[in-house]
């Protein structure tokens, strides 16, 4: 698994229940830059599944067992007008003084100063990745009380921007065949670009956006541009 890739967590709420400790689905993001760092999904994956924020379980890389601590909370104010979708974005300030006390793993996190691409920057047919938790390949293990969420990378080529600001599509041609993308809202979209260093090429993957919607029998996604989760950090840390 490559290191990038842990980036994508799972969208996991806490359940009261003696049955099974930790519900929900859906897919996020870690971010960060060189003053903070954040957790990134979409609004309306919240919103449809009926989740609270503070039973949010967000956990830091792949071997963690403590979720990370949270002090503050930012979304976009949203009009009236059917065309602002690129307005869903849920965000989330990670306490990195309390994780630093308790965090028993790695912070992985997307870098957004070089890590992030806008999507108008793509061309057609680039290559792009889909890193998120579809919600067919997640199951409940009763035996262990728990959810077992399976990263899946779709592969796919950019299409064109969308009809709505800032929105954008991509054909997924994975080998991966999902019946539906139910849980696939929040996912992070990579775009492996291509550098020339010491006259080596490197492929480094970078955030073009995230995913907000799409259809398993068209193939197609569509995507917020990442540009838009920048300036909402940027917008944040400079109203603090």
């Amino acid at each position: 698994m490559n290191n990038f890739e842990q980036v994508s967590r799972p969208l996991i709420f806490e359940l009261d229940d003696e049955e099974i400790s930790y519900w929900g689905k859906g897919s996020s993001f870690l971010i960060a830059n060189h003053n903070n760092y954040y957790w990134v999904t979409a609004s309306h994956a919240l919103e449809n599944m009926g989740g609270a924020a503070e039973s949010l379980r967000i956990f830091p890389s792949d071997n963690s067992t403590n979720s990370l601590p949270f002090n503050e909370q930012y979304t976009i104010n949203k009009g009236v007008c059917d065309d602002e979708e690129y307005k869903d974005i849920f965000m989330l300030r990670i306490n990195l003084n309390e994780f630093i006390e308790f965090g028993d793993a790695p912070l992985i996190a997307q870098d957004i100063e070089f890590g992030f691409l806008p999507a108008n920057q793509l061309k057609d047919n680039d290559v792009l990745w889909v890193i998120g938790y579809p919600s067919e390949n997640n199951f409940i293990d009763y035996s262990k009380s728990k959810i077992n969420n399976t990263r899946t990378v779709l592969k796919g080529n950019y299409l064109n921007s969308g009809i709505c600001d800032h929105s954008h599509e991509m054909k997924i041609n994975s080998s991966i065949e999902l019946t539906n993308f139910d849980g696939l809202s929040g996912s992070p979209v990579f775009h492996p670009k291509a550098f020339t260093k010491n006259d080596q090429e490197i492929i480094i993957p970078l955030v073009v956006g995230m995913v907000l919607r799409g259809t398993s029998s068209s193939k197609i996604a569509h995507f917020v541009s990442s540009e838009i989760i920048s300036n909402l950090v940027r917008l944040a840390e400079n109203n603090d």
